[in-house]
C-alpha cells in the first residue's frame, strides 16, 4: 500500500486556509498537541455532530455545528480525529469537502503516527473467498464457555468452521456445544486448567494423539484477578499465576500447534491481548499481556512465506465477567473484528486487530475496512 508523504498532507494543510479538527473526545483531547505538531500549526476551529457541543470553546477553539461547517467547505481542510471514521468521511464528501484527513493512531490510542487521507473505498468482497478457508477446518478456543471466548466459537460455528471448545470443566461448555452444532458442525469438548502446567501438557497430548488437526486457533483463555488494595499488594503469587495462564499457556500452545501448520503450509493463530494501560492496579494482568504481545512481535516475522499467520486481537473493554458490568462495550461488539485474524490472507501477519474498530459494520464491510484503511493499527508500530 503506497501512502501519502506528510510533506504532501502537510502542503495541503498550508495552502488551505482553514483547518478543522472534526469530532471532540477523548482522542483529541489526549492527542491534541501531537496532532498540532503533525499538522505544523494550531486547528481554527472544532466541528462535532453533538449539538451539546456548538458554540463550546476546546484548546481555545470554537466547536461549530456540521451546517456552519458546511459554509466553508472550499476553504477548509478537516482531519477527522475519531476512531470510527467512515460515516464522518461520507459525511463531510456529501457536504462538498475535497480536503479531508484521518488522525492514525498507535494501538494504544495514545499517540499519533500518522494524518493521512484514507485509502479509496474498494468493492466489497465476496465473503466466499474468505470463509471457505475456515469451512471444515478445526478451530481451538481456549477459554470458551463464555464472554469473549463464546463469542469467537459462535462466530467461527456460523463459518463453518468446527469448534473445539476448552474450559476448565467439560460440563461448562455443554450448552455451548448445543448451540454451536445447531449450525451444522462438529464441536468437542476439552478439559484443562491452563495455570497447571502438568494440565496444560496433558491438553497438548490429547491434541497431538486424539483430537482433529488444527488449522486455527484463538489464545483466549485469561485471568485477572482483582486488586482492591492497590498496585503496592500485588502479590508475587498474582503474578505467576497471570503469567501461567496469559503468557506461558498461549506459548506453549503455539510452540505445539504451529509446527504442524507450517508442515502443511496452512495455519492461523490469534492471540487475545489488551490495550489496557495506565491502570496499575490491573499491572499483573497489563504485564502478562505485554509479553504475550513481546512473543508475538518476535515469532511472527520468522513465520512470513509460510501460509500461518500470527496476530493480536484487542477485543475492547466489554461487558463480561473480566470487562465487569460497567464497561462500555456489549461483549456482541467484538464480531466482526475478533474473526479477521482467521480470515484474512498472510501479509497481515504480525497485525495487531482492534475489535472495536470494527464494531456495527457486516463481516463485508470490516474486511473492506482492514484491507482498504490505512494501516494504523500495526503490531509492530
Amino acid at each position: 500500500m503506497v501512502l501519502p508523504s506528510m510533506n504532501g498532507v502537510r502542503k495541503t494543510i498550508d495552502n488551505a486556509r482553514y483547518v478543522c479538527l472534526f469530532g471532540i473526545g477523548t482522542l483529541v483531547n489526549e492527542c491534541y498537541d501531537q496532532i498540532v505538531l503533525f499538522l505544523g500549526r494550531e486547528p481554527d476551529v472544532f466541528c462535532d455532530n453533538a449539538p451539546e457541543k456548538w458554540g463550546s470553546r476546546y484548546s481555545g477553539k470554537e466547536c461549530i455545528s456540521p451546517s456552519e461547517l458546511s459554509r466553508l467547505a472550499k476553504e477548509t481542510v478537516v482531519i477527522i480525529t475519531v476512531r470510527k471514521y467512515e460515516d464522518i468521511y461520507i459525511q463531510l464528501s456529501d457536504m462538498g469537502f475535497k480536503n479531508i484527513f484521518i488522525s492514525c493512531y498507535n494501538r494504544g490510542y495514545d499517540r499519533i503516527h500518522a494524518i493521512q487521507r484514507p485509502e479509496a473505498v474498494q468493492p466489497l468482497p465476496n465473503l466466499d473467498d474468505y470463509t471457505r478457508q475456515v469451512h471444515g477446518k478445526w478451530t481451538l478456543i481456549t477459554g470458551a464457555s463464555r464472554g469473549v471466548g463464546r463469542q469467537i466459537a459462535l462466530a467461527m460455528a456460523k463459518l463453518g468452521s468446527n469448534i473445539i471448545a476448552h474450559s476448565r470443566c467439560t460440563s461448562h461448555v455443554s450448552e455451548l456445544i448445543d448451540t454451536c452444532s445447531a449450525f451444522g458442525v462438529e464441536v468437542l469438548p476439552i478439559a484443562a486448567e491452563l495455570g497447571k502446567p502438568i494440565e496444560v501438557e496433558a491438553m497438548l497430548s490429547h491434541l497431538k494423539h486424539t483430537a482433529p488437526q488444527i488449522d486455527i486457533v484463538f489464545n483466549n483463555a485469561a485471568i485477572s484477578p482483582p486488586c482492591p488494595m492497590g498496585f503496592w499488594s500485588v502479590s508475587g503469587d498474582v503474578y505467576q499465576k497471570c503469567f501461567a495462564v496469559n503468557t506461558i499457556s498461549p506459548i506453549r500452545i503455539c510452540q505445539h500447534l504451529i509446527p504442524p501448520m507450517i508442515q502443511r503450509g496452512f495455519g492461523r493463530v490469534i492471540n487475545i491481548s489488551s490495550s489496557i494501560q495506565k491502570r496499575p492496579g490491573e499491572i499483573a494482568y497489563a504485564c502478562s499481556k505485554a509479553a504475550l504481545d513481546k512473543f508475538v512481535h518476535d515469532l511472527s516475522p520468522s513465520l512470513n512465506d509460510t501460509g500461518v499467520m500470527l496476530t493480536l486481537l484487542d477485543p475492547g473493554w466489554v461487558r463480561s465477567d473480566a470487562g465487569g458490568p460497567n464497561a462500555p462495550d456489549s461483549v456482541e461488539s467484538v464480531f466482526p473484528g475478533v474473526v479477521l485474524g482467521a480470515l484474512l490472507d498472510c501479509k497481515f501477519n504480525g497485525h495487531w486487530f482492534s475489535a472495536q474498530d470494527y464494531a456495527g459494520l457486516s463481516l463485508a464491510d470490516a474486511i473492506q475496512k482492514v484491507k482498504s484503511a490505512p494501516a494504523y493499527s500495526s503490531l509492530h508500530d
